[in-house]
């Protein structure tokens, strides 16, 4: 499915969700924009810094690609490689799109699964970051097993 209107799910609930959560990466893409400008100021004018600017800036950025997934998929978007399916029957690329959904539920459930075990491993064991911060690992890592988990409900209810 190339990127289109319609939506994947024709559910205008679904749709909505999808839209306020691309609606809240931008924000967050934002954020990281102005962290990083900050940064440079700060360099440039003062010769200091944030010290915090690059470690926030890549968990910003791994929240807003989770968060960014279930819009993608949800707008048709995601990733995906349509040179033979486009040419296959109507027929077949439907079955197609069914092997597409169940593959990416099944990779979605281990993904969650794994980042939870990531997520809670840190947590019990209080892991932080080498840098300055001393961010404890958890707080970053919570959007990875939410963000599996809404793509798999997402390629669930595609096979619904």
């Amino acid at each position: 499915m190339a990127t289109t209107d319609r939506p994947v799910i024709p559910d205008p609930d679904v749709s909505r969700w999808t839209g306020y959560a691309c609606d809240f990466a931008g924000l967050l893409l934002l954020a990281m924009a102005l962290l990083i400008g900050l940064e440079i100021l700060m360099r440039g004018l003062a010769g200091t810094s944030t010290l915090v600017a690059d470690e926030f800036s890549g968990y910003l950025f791994v929240w807003i690609t989770m968060i960014g997934f279930a819009h993608a998929l949800q707008t048709g978007a995601f990733l995906r490689v349509d040179l033979l399916v486009t040419h296959l029957p109507a027929r077949r690329r439907a079955l197609a799109d069914i092997l597409s959904a169940l593959v990416g539920l099944a990779v979605s459930i281990v993904c969650t699964y794994a980042s939870a075990v990531l997520m809670l491993s840190n947590l019990r064991y209080g892991s932080v970051s080498i840098q300055p911060s001393a961010t404890p690992l958890w707080l970053p890592q919570t959007i990875l097993p939410v963000g599996f988990a809404a793509l798999a409900l997402l390629y669930a209810l595609m096979l619904w």
